[in-house]
């Protein structure tokens, strides 16, 4: 576990006065601190218990209620290759939860994106001071869609064409160069074909993982994506349908 790894390291926010007090994290906000270790930072965040849940924030916002305090997060960052962001990751509450964690800070976008294992969301401040970074993750909404998840959503489509390219026992594990994809390896697919990588909460697959809360009903268990391509009862009609309702979802939202 990274927590094991890295420790906890107590939490701070940085106040308008610019100065640091220990303080718990606000509701709608994942607060951040970690330390230069040489060749990243490594420390924790704190995260609100409404996105534990992965299906609880949307475009629209916060939809549930909790009233558990913030779960402390081990996490470690490095500066991308580019240089114009940092990648890592942040342990989750299970062994096999995401874990990609990656900013793209404010010095290279106007507002900063955080994208998380729970979904991007923006960055509301970012700030290196001395040996330590800071920063808070507003969490109140998830960010829109772009083109590229409409695109992603199209390719999939492509990749899914028909009985002939569909495998309908997935087991998550996504091989390189297969003849057949399952619902999840195809997204995954179409991610990396359009944007050169995949994050597990691109705007795409979390589109279709919020229709499959409305229509997944009993097909749908743990594994939202898995679960509803391997049931029985899930033609190939089904996943067309489902994705082709994201896409247009994606549209609608774009055009907002």
């Amino acid at each position: 576990m990274l927590q094991k790894l890295f420790g906890v390291v107590g939490m701070s926010v940085l106040l308008g006065t610019g100065v640091l007090a220990q303080e718990p994290a606000k509701e709608s906000v994942i607060t951040c601190k970690l330390q230069n270790s040489g060749l990243d930072y490594k420390g924790s965040c704190e995260v609100p218990c409404q996105i534990q849940a992965f299906h609880a924030v949307t475009v629209l916002g916060y939809e549930g209620n909790c009233t558990a305090p913030p779960g402390s997060r081990a996490v470690f960052l490095g500066r991308t290759e580019k240089g114009n962001g940092w990648l890592g990751e942040m342990e989750g509450l299970h062994r096999e939860d995401p874990r990609r964690f990656e900013i793209v800070d404010k010095t290279s976008t106007a507002t900063g994106i955080a994208k998380t294992p729970s979904g991007w969301f923006a960055l509301r401040s970012f700030e290196l001071r001395g040996n330590a970074m800071y920063m808070e993750i507003a969490i109140d909404k998830l960010l829109p869609p772009t083109a590229d998840d409409t695109r992603i959503i199209k390719r999939a489509l492509e990749l899914l064409a028909d009985t002939t390219t569909w495998n309908r026992r997935d087991d998550r594990k996504c091989q390189a160069n297969a003849l057949q994809l399952s619902l999840f390896c195809a997204l995954n697919q179409a991610t990396i074909e359009v944007s050169g990588g995949i994050h597990y909460r691109q705007p795409a697959a979390q589109a279709v993982r919020q229709v499959l809360n409305e229509v997944g009903g009993n097909r749908v268990q743990k594994h939202r994506l898995m679960d509803y391509n391997n049931h029985p009862d899930t033609t190939l009609e089904d996943i067309h349908n489902l994705l082709r309702t994201a896409q247009s979802r994606l549209e609608k939202q774009i055009r907002q």
